[in-house]
């Protein structure tokens, strides 16, 4: 289905709210521009222009580390609102939502080891933290221990790649 950007400033605003909303945790200004720019249905100016009146109203708000969230007004507005999305609109503000933010501007850490088995097989946990809030947990067991160590050593390379499609793979997009 091709894109029809949104050109109204209501609409604008509530696609911005709705990523937000379902991202579900605060996120710094440059994810949330990344997020709603993801699929090409606002333009930066646009989003610019709308998440600060988003800001100036009351809408979203910063909490003390600099992240912004959406306020109780805003959630309402929100939940009020969201039907006047198109539904393709406000399925494309869920795919975004889902997308994973770049990992280097934000607070993520990543675990990874590795356990031998008793069988001789290998066992890879792998897992995603921010603020000390674990989001991703996954273990996987692999007939030998180098083949662990591959996959451990694409992990470490790429987690952001290899979260967004796990995330996509199970539905998100």
């Amino acid at each position: 289905m091709a894109v029809i950007p949104l050109r109204e400033p209501g609409d604008i605003k509530l696609y911005i709210l709705c990523i937000m909303q379902n991202r579900g945790y605060p996120l710094e200004y440059s994810d949330i521009n990344d997020l709603a720019l993801y699929d090409g249905v606002i333009s930066n100016m646009d989003f610019i222009d709308a998440f600060d009146a988003l800001e100036r109203d009351g809408l979203v708000q910063k909490n003390e580390e600099g992240d912004y969230f959406v306020t109780d007004s805003g959630l309402f507005l929100y939940e009020t609102l969201k039907s006047e999305l198109a539904g393709y609109i406000h399925e494309r503000a869920l795919n975004a939502a889902m997308q994973n933010i770049s990992f280097r501007r934000s607070k993520i850490k990543k675990k990874i080891e590795i356990t031998e088995l008793e069988n001789g097989k290998s066992r890879l946990d792998l897992g995603l933290s921010k603020n000390y809030e674990e989001f991703m947990k996954i273990s996987l067991v692999y007939d030998t221990r180098y083949q662990a160590e591959k996959a451990a050593g694409a992990f470490s390379e790429d987690p952001e790649l290899i979260y967004t499609r796990l995330i996509n793979l199970l539905g998100g997009k």
